[in-house]
C-alpha cells in the first residue's frame, strides 16, 4: 500500500508540535490492526495513531507504528519503514522492520537470532571512533535538540561520518544488520523502538536508554543510544556525561 501511494497526493494534517499524520499512517495502521485481530481477536494494541476502537490489552500486545519516518514519507525522501513488535508480560519477544521501499525485512524472535529477508545479521565489529559511522535523528523540542548539539561537539570529532536519517526504527534495524554502528535520538516512543530493540539484542548488540538505564517499553519518550557494543559505556560517558 505504502509502495503504491509513494508518487501520490498526500493528505498530511498537524498532530501536535512539528509533528504529522498522513493519511496513509492511518490506513497502514488499520490494515495492521485488521490482519492481526482476523487471527487473534483477545490481542491488544500499543499503536502511534490514536484509534478508540483498538483494545488496549491481551495476552499479547503488538506495538505498531505504522508509518515510521511520516515526515520523509510526507515530502517522498526514501527512508521510511512500518515497525511492529509484539509484548508479552511486558517483554518484547518478536518484532519486524519493514522497508517498503528497499522490500527489507528485519525480524526477530527472541532467543533465535536476527534476520534481514530470511538471512542471519549481526552489528558490525567497528572499534574506535575513526571508523565509525553515527546515526541519529532530532527531537522535536529545543531543550532536546540543544541536547544532541551538545552530544555531537562533545563526540562528533571522533567519528567518521554522522547521518541523519529521520527513521528511529530503520536506524536501529540498520544498526542491528552492521550498516551504521551507534544511534543516538532524545526522544522516542516505545513504537519507535520496540521491534528494533530486539532486532539490536538478537543481532549482538546495546542498546539502553540514553542516560544508560535499561530501556523498557513503558518509558515512553525516553533518550535511545544504540551501538554495536564494542565500547557502549565508553560512548554513552561521552555524549551524555
Amino acid at each position: 500500500m505504502l509502495r503504491e501511494k509513494w508518487s501520490q497526493p498526500r493528505q498530511t494534517t498537524s498532530k501536535g508540535f512539528r509533528d504529522i499524520v498522513t493519511d496513509s499512517d492511518f490506513a497502514s495502521q488499520q490494515i495492521i490492526a485488521e490482519t492481526i485481530l482476523s487471527r487473534f481477536p483477545d490481542h491488544g494494541f500499543l499503536a502511534e495513531e490514536e484509534d478508540s476502537k483498538l483494545p488496549t490489552s491481551g495476552p499479547v500486545i503488538w506495538i505498531v507504528d505504522p508509518i515510521d519516518g511520516t515526515t520523509n514519507f510526507s515530502r517522498e525522501i526514501p527512508a521510511v519503514c512500518i515497525s511492529i513488535g509484539a509484548m508479552v508480560a511486558d517483554q518484547i519477544v518478536a518484532g519486524v522492520v519493514y522497508d517498503p521501499l528497499r522490500d527489507e525485512l528485519f525480524h526477530a524472535a527472541r532467543g533465535h537470532g536476527a534476520f534481514l529477508n530470511g538471512k542471519p545479521i549481526a552489528v558490525s565489529t567497528v572499534t574506535g571512533g575513526e571508523a565509525t559511522i553515527w546515526g541519529m535523528d532530532f527531537a522535536r523540542t529545543r531543550a532536546e535538540r540543544q541536547l544532541l548539539f551538545e552530544a555531537i561537539l562533545r563526540y562528533g570529532h571522533e567519528v567518521r561520518s554522522i547521518r541523519g536519517i529521520g527513521a528511529a526504527a530503520l536506524g536501529l534495524a540498520w544498526l542491528a544488520a552492521g550498516r551504521i554502528d551507534i544511534y543516538l535520538n532524545f526522544t522516542l516512543s516505545a513504537w519507535d523502538v520496540a521491534a528494533a530493540h530486539l532486532l539490536i539484542e538478537e543481532a549482538g548488540g546495546t542498546i539502553t536508554c540514553a542516560d544508560g538505564t535499561p530501556w523498557t517499553p513503558a518509558q515512553s519518550k525516553r533518550g535511545i543510544l544504540a551501538s554495536n557494543g564494542q565500547e557502549h559505556a565508553t560512548i554513552r560517558q561521552q555524549i551524555n556525561p
